[in-house]
């Protein structure tokens, strides 16, 4: 049976990096898509975030069609600080220092849940895991952190897409990361 979110937990992930309220890194992505077309881009570019929940990559370098398509796909989540507001939130596990809550959007739409692992001893998300309910398959994340002057950051990910049309393994990496860059008011909802 699920137990509640252990809320210490919960709020050592919304205190993680309290000095950080937005960031912009380089990311390179490679991409292969195991399914047709069976391309195998690398992209560069650029990952922007801003607290509590905005993010956006803008790649400069690679195949302008699949970076347009996967700058769409690329799986995130919502920051801890809404979970609460979004989700039903249980706990369904605790092996090897990772504790996993399962997370059931309050409002119906195309995800069924999401499968969260978190590092105990950083507070950090290591792992996730999108299921559909629309039976269009899966996506999943793994991700490895390094302290960046004093922040406790993504600095690799790994991932496969398992999706009706298109089936995709994923290797990520940030770097350069710049914490508290100015972006001009507006800077998340433009379409580039």
């Amino acid at each position: 049976p699920s137990q509640p979110l252990q809320n210490d937990l919960l709020a050592r992930m919304m205190a993680l990096n309290p000095n950080v309220h937005s960031f912009e890194a380089r990311i390179h992505a490679d991409v292969h898509m195991t399914s047709f077309p069976y391309l195998s881009p690398s992209l560069d570019g650029t990952y922007y975030h801003e607290d509590p929940n905005r993010d956006k990559i803008v790649f400069t370098g690679g195949l302008p069609a699949v970076a347009k398509q996967f700058e769409k796909i690329y799986p995130r989540i919502d920051g801890p600080e809404t979970w609460k507001k979004l989700y039903r939130i249980t706990k369904t596990g605790d092996a090897g220092g990772v504790t996993t809550f399962r997370l059931v959007p309050l409002k119906h739409g195309r995800v069924d849940h999401i499968d969260v692992g978190v590092d105990d001893a950083h507070a950090a998300i290591v792992s996730e895991r999108w299921s559909y309910n629309d039976g269009s398959g899966y996506a999943e994340m793994h991700q490895r952190y390094a302290d960046v002057d004093g922040n406790y950051v993504v600095v690799a990910q790994s991932g496969h897409v398992e999706q009706s049309l298109y089936k995709a393994d994923i290797t990520s990496t940030l770097a350069d990361y710049t914490f508290n860059p100015h972006l001009p008011k507006g800077f998340f909802t433009e379409n580039d």
